[in-house]
């Protein structure tokens, strides 16, 4: 009898150890997976206007005419998207990029409500993402639509289970001719789950990567246009939706 209870216990442990080793390769795997964010981008931390609490970072122009949320692509870091931030700020919107658990939006694609109660404003809340983080915010806007003024896709589509397409929602779609990351097939099907007056734009010669500033991607297309260049293009067209939608 003895021997049996003894058997089973040493199984159990073993299927613990198992496990625990499983979750920490995957954690490192993931880790070491991550894009980080380039020096151009950190060195932003150190800027007077950014803020970094313990979920989010926060950029705030002096006048504040709207708020973004900022949802990061998968696997990168947070400080990645610093650089189209702050431009973004140039233009009036106080920006909010959250750390998401493992550098992955979809863990935590409520993470908005967190944002919005620590910073109560009358302004109009938009939620934008890139890539996964663009997919990641539309599940947020489908079941929570009245709680944003519109959704911003960078280079992403919502998923098969997200249907928007009889939501009121002001969405902005912006990719790049030269994306080699992005489903171009998915994002022509996935049309249908986003509202009809949808805006798409395509950013002529721009790619994935030059939404953020973490690197060349692997497995994307060379782009035409330099990161400073294609972000510049991704800042007005958001800024002229966004005052479009502001009479």
């Amino acid at each position: 009898m003895k021997n049996k209870k003894s058997a089973w216990k040493k199984w159990l442990l073993g299927i613990g150890i198992f496990l625990i080793l499983l979750i920490v390769s995957a954690i490192l795997y993931l880790r070491f997976n991550t894009y980080q964010a380039m020096p151009e981008a950190t060195v932003l931390l150190e800027d007077e206007a950014v803020s970094h609490e313990e979920d989010w970072i926060s950029i705030t122009p002096e006048n504040v005419s709207d708020q973004i949320v900022l949802y990061p692509g998968g696997l990168v870091e947070t400080a990645a998207y610093l650089p189209l931030a702050k431009d973004l700020s140039s233009e009036g919107y106080q920006v909010f990029i959250p750390d998401m658990p493992l550098n992955l939006a979809i863990l935590n694609t409520d993470i908005i409500d967190e944002i919005k109660e620590a910073n109560p404003s009358d302004k109009n809340w938009w939620l934008a993402g890139h890539s996964l983080g663009g997919a990641s915010a539309a599940i947020y806007a489908d079941d929570q639509d009245e709680e944003v003024k519109g959704l911003i896709l960078l280079a992403a589509y919502p998923s098969d289970e997200t249907d928007l397409s009889e939501s009121s929602l002001n969405v902005l779609s912006i990719t790049g001719s030269k994306d080699g990351i992005m489903d171009t097939e998915q994002f022509v099907e996935t049309k249908e789950l986003l509202p009809e007056e949808t805006t798409y734009v395509e950013i002529a010669g721009g790619n994935h990567s030059n939404f953020g500033s973490y690197g060349f991607q692997e497995g994307d297309k060379k782009s035409d246009l330099t990161r400073e260049e294609q972000q510049g293009q991704i800042v007005q067209l958001i800024s002229d939706f966004i005052l479009n939608q502001n009479p």
